[in-house]
């Protein structure tokens, strides 16, 4: 229970960050190109979809069979309010590219959560073999 506890505080956290990060005005993002502020919004939330798939699976049966579903659904809601939230800080805009650049990021930390987790069990099958 413990460890379940301490996953769910690691996405209040990493939320917590980005509400903090969407609060701040005329926040400069990387200009490599025309929208490369997308790739920020890519990279800051696939540790969100990271983050909450790695708290479901910490208590898979509070999650029925929604692996993948859940963990997006709510990092994609937490997008929408966050946008939302964007729509009232001076200098924010809500955007409709940035929620799927967000989106995406979920769905990215969402794989690699499973790359992580199929990595690790076969480095354990591996050891338990050799």
């Amino acid at each position: 229970m413990q460890h379940t506890t301490l996953n769910w505080i690691y996405v209040l956290l990493w939320a917590g960050l980005l509400f903090v990060l969407s609060s701040i005005p005329d926040l400069p993002g990387p200009s490599f190109f025309s929208h490369s502020d997308k790739i920020g919004h890519v990279g800051l939330y696939l540790p969100l979809g990271f983050l909450l798939r790695r708290a479901m699976a910490a208590n898979p049966s509070s999650w029925r069979g929604a692996a993948f579903a859940w963990p997006f659904l709510i990092g994609t809601a937490y997008g929408i309010t966050d946008e939302i939230h964007q729509y009232f800080v001076p200098g924010r805009t809500m955007d409709a590219a940035d929620l799927l650049a967000d989106m995406i990021g979920v769905a990215l930390g969402i794989a690699l959560y499973y790359a992580y987790k199929t990595r690790r069990m076969q480095t354990h099958r591996d050891t338990q073999a050799g």
